[in-house]
This record gives structure tokens, sequence and C-alpha cells, in this order.
């Protein structure tokens, strides 16, 4: 951004410094190349010994200082220039005071007689910043080589004679001219203003603009000049920053956590944060020790060079409020470290709570372990007593004809029968997510010969294997309970002389799908969702012998697994159970 010293420095007319008595402080560039000097050859030099002798009393009288004495408010002189001999100035002086109104030095402004301007020239060229001159109605009247640049013009007579209306949209334009026209009322300069330059293609640049009043020798006001250097980038990267910190804000705003930095001569000081984790992190403790001093104890310990030390990771409390730290070193100031803390006090009590409930639930377990141990036990024993005593009346009952008792005997052991396979269901459900359930490479093909051959499949179904069936990581038991399951229903509730029955498989992105198929009965949909519930059967049980847990256990083992089951089914087109189940399972089950 441009200042009062660029702007004396790149001023196109000559200005020097000088003390009281004369003496050089200060040169710019015009003024240097005016005399073909360095700013260090003039520095502590007179101002006369430049003057030509006949001009010196001249000079002396724009020097005066004695307020008593009027003196000359302009003077012409002749300068010593070392490469081209003699060059006629008019020269105006200001004497600059402090706050007692005693004089402590003088700027002395020149300008160039007649055509002696090469120097205003060479830095009109030179100059990477924008020099522009214009008149009362703010059009061009001169401007430098950059300006031709940025314009994107072959020569200046393409902008001389216009305005910023003919390069700018309406709205930048206008503002500008206003501005501008301010400065040639009120003969007040514009210092170091950012502006945003609006292009008629849409596009915005910025620069940061000096615009001073352009007057006459006699001091009158003919328009106004001004420098301006592009800062576009330099703005951009100022709104990125601005737009990161406002979210970084906004999300510490929202989230419980803060941001922090420590000086090891400065201390601890809180960047942004939650306001409502703030004060509690500040008083919290490392261990027994403060943040500050646990910070000042441990920050020693960050090593750049070494990976696994290039930050702190530790923990810091508040009575029941808990915090997670991470700490790294400044990459902009010495000694300073930026820390992130985050409120983890939800996540601790979630973790107690946690372990609570996994104290609870293996109590449960092991009451349902127990509990499962006394039907086992205790429940099965009676109903063996009660079919063994049926078995005894029969016998005793001998050659007696009595249809009735022996009808009601049998279906007394046939309850007991299907109570004794309620309770083994019931087992094997309850075993399902309770039981450690090894993982290893099954071979399908194999699980499904076996299962077929178990169920000693009668001569009138046809099973068929749809194309090659995969080796999967899955618990053995698991698999073979959902073919078995799945296959037994298909031959126990077919209603034709003949039947089919496929197995098949399709490989998914990240799943294995399997299917068993048959040409039976088929299913309405109003009951699709019913048969995967515990007892629910479709026939009456004295029709069809059915516990109604077989599709229940194999809808929780492929769920439990990560998998998912459904039917397709109309009633007189058969059944399909369409499983799938995850490829990528560890040895846990996830």
């Amino acid at each position: 951004m441009m200042n009062y010293e660029a702007l004396f420095t790149h001023s196109p007319s000559p200005m020097v410094v000088a003390s009281t008595e004369g003496v050089i402080l200060n040169a710019n560039i015009a003024f240097c190349e005016l005399l073909g000097c360095s700013v260090n050859q003039l520095i502590s030099t007179r101002i006369s010994e430049y003057v030509y002798g006949e001009d010196i009393e001249e000079y002396f009288d724009l020097n005066k200082t004695n307020t008593d004495v009027k003196k000359k408010e302009q003077v012409t002189l002749h300068i010593k220039n070392k490469a081209a001999g003699t060059i006629s100035v008019t020269c105006k002086s200001k004497m600059i005071s402090d706050e007692q109104g005693l004089p402590l030095h003088q700027i002395i402004t020149m300008n160039v007689c007649d055509n002696e301007n090469i120097y205003l020239n060479a830095l009109m060229s030179s100059f990477p910043g924008l020099i522009y001159f214009k008149d009362k109605d703010s059009r061009f009247l001169k401007v430098n080589k950059a300006y031709i640049k940025k314009f994107s013009v072959a020569t200046p007579e393409d902008i001389i004679g216009k305005s910023d209306f003919d390069f700018f949209d309406e709205k930048h334009a206008r503002n500008a001219y206003n501005a501008e026209q301010k400065i040639i009322k009120t003969g007040q300069p514009l210092l170091n203003v950012e502006e945003k330059e609006v292009w008629p293609d849409g596009h915005n640049t910025w620069v940061a603009t000096t615009k001073m009043p352009l007057q006459e020798i006699n001091g009158q006001t003919i328009g106004t000049y001004g420098i301006s250097i592009g800062i576009t980038e330099k703005k951009e990267s100022e709104m990125k920053l601005r737009e990161k910190t406002s979210i970084l804000n906004a999300v510490t705003l929202r989230m419980p956590v803060v941001i922090y930095k420590f000086h090891v001569n400065e201390g601890l000081q809180i960047i942004m944060g939650n306001p409502r984790v703030k004060d509690a992190f500040m008083s919290s403790k490392i261990v027994k020790l403060s943040m500050e001093e646990g910070l000042a104890s441990l920050v020693d310990k960050i090593s750049d060079d070494d990976e696994r030390h290039n930050h702190l990771h530790f923990n810091s409390t508040k009575d029941d409020q808990h915090f997670e730290n991470f700490v790294f070193t400044s990459r902009s100031v010495d000694g300073e470290f930026i820390g992130l803390a985050l409120d983890i006090t939800d996540r601790k009590q979630a973790r107690q709570k946690i372990k609570k409930n996994a104290k609870e639930l293996e109590k449960i377990n092991r009451e349902l372990n127990q509990f499962a141990y006394i039907i086992s036990h205790d429940l099965k024993a009676p109903l063996r007593a009660i079919t063994n005593l049926s078995e005894w009346i029969e016998e005793d009952l001998g050659e007696i004809e009595n249809d009735e008792i022996k009808e009601n005997l049998r279906l007394l052991r046939s309850r007991v029968n299907r109570m004794e396979n309620l309770i083994n269901g019931i087992l094997t459900y309850s075993r399902i997510s309770r039981t450690k359930i090894d993982y290893a490479e099954v071979d399908t093909n194999e699980v499904v010969a076996e299962v077929i051959d178990s169920l000693l499949v009668p001569e009138r179904f046809s099973i068929t294997i749809s194309g090659p069936l995969p080796v999967i990581r899955f618990p053995r038991v698991n698999l073979e309970q959902i073919f078995s399951n799945l296959i037994s229903n298909a031959i126990k509730y077919h209603d034709k002389s003949l039947g089919n029955i496929e197995v098949g498989y399709k490989e998914k992105n990240s799943f294995h799908e399997f299917w068993v198929k048959d040409d039976g009965p088929g299913i309405a949909a109003e009951y699709h969702e019913k048969i995967f519930v515990i007892f629910q059967t479709l026939q009456a049980r004295d029709t069809m012998e059915s516990t109604g847990i077989g599709l229940t256990i194999v809808k929780k083992i492929v769920e439990d697994r990560g998998g998912n089951i459904i039917l397709k089914s109309e009633p007189g087109k058969g059944t399909k159970f369409v499983f799938s189940i995850p490829k990528l399972i560890d040895d846990n089950g996830n």
C-alpha cells in the first residue's frame, strides 16, 4: 500500500528535505536524477553547493527562517547537473515546525523550467506503478508506460483525452470521478486508499492509490495526479484468509473446541473457540499443573525432526470436564506453539456408560446362559417323562381295542415333541448373538452338498446348483443353518408331486448374493414379512408340524453378520429367498 514516503520518493517533481541550515536530509528519485547524484552522495551536503553563484542570494531569500523577515514564496534557480550542466528550476520551500512553532526542517519542491523534463520522462517510463495526470474534468492529460500496459492499448494517445468512464464500469468510474472532483474543490489529497476496479468484462482488480491536487506555479488547481500500486494478489490473499478465518470461527463457535497459542515468554492466549468451553479450558490442569505450567514443562519435548515427537498429545481436566490437547510448533514465530483443545467430556461419559453397559450385558448373558441351561435340562426332563409315561400306558393297554385312547396318546407325544422342538429352536435363536463364532474360509459347494445329503431329500425332488458357488469368509455352522432351513422349507411346504429346487449365486461389488428357489405354492405378498417373525406359520401346526422359528433364525444370522434377506414370491409361482452377506469380514464379524 502507498504511503507518504512512497509518494515523496516517487513524486515526478524533484523534492528534497533539508535542515533549517540547508543541509540535505533526504532527496527523492527525481531530485537525484536532476543533479545526476545518488541519494547517499547528496545527504549531509548543502543545497547551496548545487546552486550557481549568481543565484545564491535568491536561494537564501527562499531559505529564510526568521519570521520577522518576509521571504520569497518562489524563486528561479540554476542548478548544477553533472551530465547536462545547468538546469533552470523554479523552487518553493515549506518550513515544517514543531508544536511550539519552532522550525524543524524544510521541504523544497522544484519544477524544471522550459523543456527540461527528461527526468520526469524517465520516471514515467520506468516506474512499475501507475502514474497519471488529469484535468479538471478528470480526463487523462498524461500517463506513464505502466498505464498503457494496464489498459492494453498501443500508445498514450489511446488514453489521453479519455476518462475512467471509457475503461471501467459506470459505478467505479463515477466513484473515481467524484473523489477527484472533491480533491479539486477542497485541495485535500486522498491518501493510501484501496480501490476495487471493476472492468466491463466483469473481472475485478485492486490498487492502492494516492491522489493529489495538480497545481500551477501560482497555486491554482488545474486537475489531479495520482500514483497507484497494484495489490490484487495481496487483496485476494487477504480475502481468502478472511474467508478461512470466518469458516474456522463458525466451526469453533459450534463445536466444543478451543484454539490457542503458547509462547515461552508471553504465556497462554486463546485465539478462538467456543465461548461455553473457553473458561473451563483456561482453568483446566495437566495432572496437577496449570495449563501454562504444564505447557512450559512439555513444549521442549516437541521435535520437528522426529515424526514421533513433532507434536504434543495430552489431556487436561477441570473438575468433571475433560479436554484432549494437540500442540504443534508455530511456523511463523520462534518460541511459539499452536494448540487445539477438544472438549471430550461427552465422549468420556459415553465410554464410561459403554463400560457400565458392557458389564450389565455380561451379567445378562450369564443369566441367559443359566436360563438356557434350565430350559435344556429342567424343562426337557419332564417332557421326556411324559413321552415315556404315554408309551407305558399304551403298552399296558395291550390288545385292548380303544382307538380313541391310542389317538390321544399319539397326539400327546406329538405335542410333547413339538414342545421339545420349540425349546430347541429358542435355544438356537438365543445363542446366535451370544455365542462366539469363528470366521474361516468356507467352500459353499461343500456346505450345500453336505446339507442336501443330511436332509435325505425325497426322490420326487430335483435340486440343481446354478453356476459355481464361491469360497467365502463366514462361520461354517451359520452357513449350514441358513441353507438347511431354506432347502428343508422348500421340501416341506411343496404341494406338487414333483418338485424343483435351485441354489444359485451372483457376485456383487461388496456382497455375496445367494438364493434358494422352488416351484411350490408360493406366498402372498401380505405374508412376506410375517414369515420371518418368530413362531409365525402360514399353516396350522396340526396340519403341518412346524415351530415357526427356522426363518427367524436365518434372518437373525444374516442380519447379525451384516447382510440382508428378502423373499420374492407370488401365489402359484413358487418362492425365492435371496440373501446377501458382505465380502470383507474380519475375525470379529465386522
